[in-house]
């Protein structure tokens, strides 16, 4: 009888935590008053609590954290070297007065910078540059928005720092070939994606009137050369051919962007980008941080309560790998305002249920836990941090941008799902 009742209390705390999510709550508060929550009713020890769930859970997270971090660095030291806007800058120059080919080169572009650049703080930077230069090439600017979600999205695939995030859930999945190869591909299929975006909304899109922009030219880009263009694959370059781990390659690409753009030529300079960058970028995902620790802890009280979930549910949930990945392709906007197929939201109580299954291998849940992140939310979600910026900074409607981008990523999240299925997990 105590089984049941705790199972039925644990569940009625897991819907508390999904509508709790997709208000848009806070995420670190929500997760570390559900992980107290679960140890109340599953009657865990206090001692497992305070060493198991709220120390060892948090300690063994230090790796990916040091990989977040450094990720983090590098995208300050592309945007602050003046890197990424001096791509960005000789991209328009080379499409010229054409809106259309522009607007298509410069995501294309972004969405390449992406596969390492990482950080709220990088993606507003560098927005910061295109949306004005894609609005005053006329095109929409809830186009634009959408446009630039995506190719940040895009990008997210292959970028080191944000795989990283999912290890602490799934941690026998590892950045290596077999995650390159799916990486790569949904990658592929994100491009088409972002090209046919782009090519059927301007079609369809009023037309303005059309007139060059003049990019700006900060300082910072006065005498940077055309091969500080490889500054920004320098680290997945690093770990995808020489085999290196995430933390020396970024910072083989923030010592090559600092001295390809002449911050090292003295001491003083040197010193104070160094110190600069690495503040910046820290700000930047402190508090992604603070949420992923709260998600370590969370899962770290779940598992210890993982047999009661299991006797509960073990008659309800499918345990066919080919069920479950139809029902996520069916109920792909779940993910949206942090939903239940949404990890970094609600969904991280759905992930730990079903590992607490043992029916499941953790690399087919690592795939269908990892796409709607970046197929729906980063490409569709306002609640995503970056996309509430882009919104307000355009001044696009939610729920305009809404139905603009969802069709878009439903599709691109069933073909990676599929995708996934096939090529990572049989």
């Amino acid at each position: 009888m105590f089984g049941i009742i705790s199972g039925i209390l644990l569940l009625a705390t897991f819907l508390v935590l999904v509508v709790y999510c997709m208000k848009g709550k806070n995420l670190l508060i929500g997760f570390l008053v559900a992980a107290v929550a679960w140890c109340v009713i599953g009657l865990v020890p206090m001692q497992t609590v305070v060493t198991t769930i709220f120390q060892d859970s948090v300690a063994a997270y230090g790796g990916t954290i040091a990989v977040i971090v450094f990720g983090a660095w590098f995208g300050r030291v592309l945007v602050d070297t003046g890197i990424a806007g001096y791509i960005i800058k000789k991209t328009v120059e080379l499409t010229g007065d054409k809106p259309l080919v522009t607007t298509l080169l410069i995501n294309i572009v972004c969405m390449l910078i992406f596969t390492s650049a990482f950080g709220v703080g990088s993606v507003m930077a560098i927005g910061m540059i295109i949306l004005p230069i894609l609005m005053t090439l006329g095109i929409d600017k809830k186009i634009a928005a959408g446009a630039y979600m995506l190719a940040v999205a895009g990008g997210m695939w292959l970028n080191i720092a944000y795989v990283s995030q999912f290890f602490a859930v799934f941690p026998g999945i590892k950045y290596d070939n077999s995650y390159i190869r799916f990486g790569a591909i949904a990658t592929g299929i994100h491009l088409a994606i972002l090209v046919l975006y782009i090519l059927f909304n301007y079609g369809f899109s009023k037309k303005k009137k059309v007139r060059a922009w003049a990019v700006a030219k900060p300082m910072s880009e006065t005498d940077l050369k055309g091969y500080v263009v490889i500054v920004p694959f320098v680290p997945i370059v690093t770990v995808a051919l020489l085999k290196w781990q995430p933390v020396p390659a970024f910072l083989m690409g923030i010592f090559l962007g600092l001295l390809l753009t002449g911050n090292l030529k003295n001491y003083n300079l040197a010193v104070a980008k160094v110190q600069k960058t690495l503040y910046d970028g820290v700000a930047d995902s402190g508090l992604l941080i603070g949420m992923l620790y709260s998600v370590n802890i969370f899962q770290a009280a779940a598992k210890q309560i993982a047999p009661l979930l299991q006797d509960l549910l073990a008659d309800f949930i499918p345990n066919s790998p080919v069920i479950i990945l139809i029902a996520f392709c069916i109920l792909a906007p779940l993910a949206l305002f942090r939903g239940p197929l949404m990890i970094w939201g609600s969904g991280i109580a759905l992930a730990t249920i079903l590992q607490a299954m043992g029916t499941f291998d953790e690399s087919f849940l690592f795939i269908i836990f990892m796409i709607p992140p970046v197929s729906i939310v980063a490409s569709s979600c306002p609640t995503q941090s970056w996309t509430m910026w882009a919104l307000n900074f355009t001044k696009v409607d939610t729920k305009e941008y809404i139905k603009t981008n969802l069709p878009w990523a439903w599709v691109l999240t069933v073909a990676c799902l599929l995708v996934g299925y096939f090529v990572y997990y049989l």
